[in-house]
């Protein structure tokens, strides 16, 4: 994984946020770095993550959940939260550095 490469614990991949590459401001860190408190508010997330004590929704015993596919960007739509599902159930079985890559791979193709 390069040393730039955020993987938050939706599921989202910072890098590929223009907030959090500087295009678009407020500039963002990331929620890891805010501890779950985003420009936006207070990242519900977040905060679930710390409950269940695991290090992102993949390792969660009750992922996915309604609670994580109602929660999404409405400039993404819904779909987005199916697709975060996806990526973090790779996650969990392939870990950080080979989701980064095809996380890239995915947001390149297009």
């Amino acid at each position: 994984m390069t040393k730039s490469a955020i993987l938050s614990g939706c599921g989202t991949l910072c890098d590929e946020c223009e907030y959090h590459r500087g295009e678009k401001t407020p500039e963002c860190p990331g929620c890891i770095a805010l501890k779950g408190k985003p420009f936006w508010g207070n990242c519900q997330t977040y905060s679930c993550l710390e409950e269940h004590e695991v290090e992102h929704c993949g390792l969660c015993n009750e992922f996915p959940c309604d609670k994580f596919i109602e929660t999404y960007d409405p400039s993404h739509g819904p779909e987005s939260a199916v697709t975060r599902a996806g990526i973090l159930a790779y996650r969990a079985k392939h870990g950080d550095e080979k989701t980064v890559e095809l996380v890239m791979r995915i947001t390149h193709s297009e």
